[in-house]
């Protein structure tokens, strides 16, 4: 049975507090601590390190950390709103050839001198910045003094100095306004005061707006309680996130038990790289429950939960400090995770065009349909009026949400009163004038997974040739579909792993697929030391591959993979070789075994999208 939980769990990204010299906790203490309530087994070699630096630095995990008084406070903070002293940024944990900024305070320093969420700190007041060096140290200060920043721009990569005085700056960490007509969220953090004041904008607002847009582009996370909270007043009563610790033990995270929705509108979510943690969970939920969609990019990809030990909860080895300790994997209601794949969008849209796109979208139901546009999407329906779509503003938007659109969703152009009758988005863009480009391949007629193909081409998950070709009958190599996985689930590569692969060169055009997969635990060679890039892979090798992503990242897979093969089981895929019978028992649970390929048959281009593209659509990885 999975347990309630009910314990403080910090899903934020909000500061970077990378490891730091412990001072009011003992060293044994933390090992305690470390070893009872890490999320997995740690090598015993760690415990004989003689400091908790050398330990936090050894696990690797930019998310377990110590905070000191001062810090524990700043990081309470930047997650519940209060008034601070800085430039008014957010920080990643992870050193990654400098900090990346994750979000940028209105009114701040930081805003005024042009930073930008996704530049990336390389050195504050000349000196630079490096893994284990907390650059929040460096940037804080007293107020009325001056820093200077050094960033790689994310823009244009080219690097630049900001002089910033130091002030009191404000957290906001939820505003709500009405823009054109639409009631709009801003929310840069799931606080203590998150799921008070979004019930407050619903009261205010619901009558005078057809759909809610929430902003978290710039939300690196929270608590899960303030994210299931907020969740509540869209979906109501609900379980809102799953956790597994360690030992495989399940708990749940609800909204307020017995609350009902307080809207029926529905919810747009604007997404975007730096949405985190909490933001992932609230849009994981809203996606699963069907109460809207989320237009822009690909989120961040933090699935992992921490616990934070301080005086409050542990007694008698803190004082005003913490450790904060990566605990729990988290998934959605449906039981997805987001941790590396992040949350894709319904709508995937650029960074310039997501926002005007998505206010296109908050017209009320027409008295006439001429004029208008109707859209089916994801279980819900919106209305656009075309001359504003086709308005000089909003037209680069608006072709780029016709491209957007996935062959799940139904368009239809309004006449007279109410006719709706559908048109296809390339005929509308062809009609209007507008330099629509399609999202798809020239050579998918006839395929038995067009569909397939051309859904997982709109998300940008597919690529082809460079003559616009998919060449869907062609075989495909145990490298090509290495790639193709790895690009799919935006899996970041290591090309240290390939060093078990005497056959695979890091300077291939296939390294980083490959690296990608081995590094996730998903593929592995031969006896002899090789992987044989170049052979042609076949059915039941692509089964199993698929079947170890599928456990990974879904909680209902993982548990059916941890059974024995029955002996039903036996009888239904005895003509899989005896280590692909319980991937196939996996992924027919998904209805994944697409085709008509016998096991031990070569595998084809369409065959392995079509596979890739049923496990993303049954584990819920699309929001289609």
């Amino acid at each position: 049975m999975k347990k309630f939980l009910s314990a403080f769990l910090s899903l934020a990204v909000a500061l970077s507090l990378t490891a730091l010299p412990a001072s009011a906790l003992e060293l044994e203490d933390a090992k305690t601590l470390l070893q009872t309530y890490y999320v997995d087994p740690l090598p015993d070699e760690i415990w004989s390190l003689d400091s908790l630096d050398e330990i936090l630095e050894a696990i690797g995990d930019p998310y377990t950390v110590y905070m000191n008084t001062e810090e524990y406070q700043a990081f309470l903070s930047s997650v519940n709103g209060d008034t601070v002293v800085g430039i008014g940024t957010s920080v990643e944990n992870a050193y990654n050839d400098g900090y990346r900024i994750m979000s940028i305070l209105p009114d701040s320093p930081a805003l005024e001198a042009g930073l930008e969420a996704g530049d990336r700190i390389i050195a504050v007041d000349g000196v630079a910045t490096a893994a284990g060096v907390d650059p929040r140290t460096m940037i804080s200060g007293q107020e009325g003094t001056t820093v200077t920043i050094t960033v790689i721009s994310q823009s244009d990569g080219q690097r630049r100095d900001y002089t910033m005085e130091r002030r009191s700056v404000l957290i906001p960490i939820v505003t709500y306004d009405l823009v054109d007509g639409v009631a709009v969220i801003d929310c840069t953090s799931f606080g203590a005061s998150t799921a008070s004041v979004v019930q407050a904008a619903i009261e205010e607002l619901d009558n005078q707006t057809a759909i809610w847009l929430m902003d978290l582009r710039s939300n690196p996370g929270g608590t899960d309680e303030s994210a299931a909270l907020t969740a509540g007043q869209f979906i109501g009563s609900a379980i809102m996130v799953y956790f597994r610790d360690s030992a495989g033990g399940y708990y749940y995270r609800a909204t307020s038990p017995l609350v009902e929705d307080l809207t029926d509108k529905p919810l747009v979510i604007l997404t975007s790289p730096h949405s985190a943690s909490g933001s992932e969970l609230f849009a994981a939920a809203i996606r699963d429950y069907e109460a809207g969609i989320a237009l822009g990019q690909r989120t961040f990809g933090k699935g992992i939960a921490q616990n934070i030990y301080d005086e409050s909860n542990t007694t008698g080895i803190f004082d005003g400090d913490c450790l904060k300790i990566t605990t729990l994997r988290f998934f959605s209601p449906d039981g997805t995770t987001n941790h590396i794949v992040g949350v894709l969008p319904t709508l995937v849209i650029s960074a310039e065009n997501a926002p005007a796109a998505a206010l296109l979208l908050g017209q009320e139901e027409p008295s006439r349909a001429s004029g208008h546009l109707k859209l089916s999407l994801a279980g819900q329906t919106f209305y656009l009026k075309i001359s504003e779509a086709l308005n000089a503003d909003n037209k680069a938007a608006f072709t780029e949400l016709l491209e957007a659109l996935p062959p799940s969703a139904l368009l239809y152009q309004g006449a007279g009163t109410r006719t709706w009758t559908e048109v296809s988005p390339a005929d509308l863009a062809r009609e209007k004038q507008l330099d629509f480009t399609a999202r798809s391949f020239s050579d998918l007629e006839g395929s038995e997974f067009e569909r397939e193909i051309r859904t997982l081409a709109t998300y940008q998950l597919l690529g082809g040739y460079e003559d616009g070709t998919f060449r869907p009958d062609n075989t495909v190599t145990r490298a090509e579909f290495c790639t193709m996985a790895a690009t799919a689930l935006a899996l970041p590569a290591d090309h240290s792993v390939l060093d078990q692969f005497s056959d695979v060169s890091a300077q291939s055009w296939y390294a980083d697929g490959i690296s990608a997969m081995a590094d996730m635990g998903f593929i592995s060679g031969y006896g002899d030391g090789t992987f044989r890039p170049d052979s042609t892979i076949t059915y039941q090798e692509m089964v199993t591959i698929l079947s170890a992503v599928a456990a990974w990242a879904n909680m209902n897979i993982y548990d059916l993979s941890q059974q024995e093969v029955s002996a039903a089981d036996w009888a239904t895929y005895y003509e899989y070789a005896p280590w692909a019978q319980a991937p196939a028992r996996n992924l027919a649970s998904l209805d994944a075994l697409v085709g008509d390929l016998a096991p031990a048959d070569l595998g084809t281009r369409q065959v392995a999208a079509g596979m890739l593209y049923q496990i993303m659509e049954g584990i819920g990885l699309l929001w289609d």
